[in-house]
């Protein structure tokens, strides 16, 4: 979460760059919330009461497929707001998928319609292996998912990776500090 804020932050501050957008209060607002919104579908898991299983990553459903979702979330924008505002929507977006596709969860469905497959890459959490899984690409489907669930999964993942001193914790609040100090200097220098 920490990481898609300052994503969202950073996606303001390029789009704002590159377009001419003004860099507002509200275009860095938006830069979050366009970061943030894929993970609604965890707000509704959560207050389902299921977020304490291992496999919280079931909460992903279609704001969490990157094939629909973003042209259709930067269609809507384009159309009502215009494109500097779609293209931060697409951007966010993206940035918060890439962020879900390493060290936790089970991948994102990037193919959806054509597979349902979940990819991750680089790095997994794992309960078992305390400096976590490596390898270039994971790729989850029904069978493999409820495999590594049975090996890996962590029930207490919330407080195992960002309640106690965890690398991947780590990079998140590195990340996001790193977006304020940047917001910081480029307010100050533009």
């Amino acid at each position: 979460m920490f990481l898609d804020i300052g994503l969202g932050i950073l996606s303001a501050i390029f789009v704002s760059q590159s377009s001419g957008a003004p860099l507002t209060i509200w275009f860095i607002f938006a830069g979050i919330l366009f970061a943030l919104l894929p993970d609604i579908d965890f707000l509704i898991h959560i207050f389902q009461k299921k977020s304490h299983r291992h496999n919280a990553y079931e909460h992903r459903s279609i704001v969490h497929l990157p094939l629909l979702y973003i042209p259709a979330g930067s269609l809507l924008l384009w159309l009502l707001l215009g494109p500097a505002w779609a293209m931060l929507f697409t951007f966010a977006s993206t940035l918060h998928f890439l962020h879900d596709s390493i060290g936790i969860g089970r991948g994102v469905q990037w193919l959806f319609p054509f597979s349902r497959s979940g990819y991750a890459f680089l790095y997994m959490h794992s309960r078992v292996v305390k400096r976590g899984l490596w390898q270039l690409v994971f790729i989850f489907n029904k069978k493999t998912t409820a495999q590594f669930d049975k090996d890996h999964g962590d029930d207490n993942w919330i407080k195992n990776i960002y309640l106690t001193y965890h690398p991947f914790a780590l990079f998140e609040y590195i990340g996001f500090f790193l977006s304020i100090i940047i917001l910081t200097i480029y307010v100050k220098t533009h």
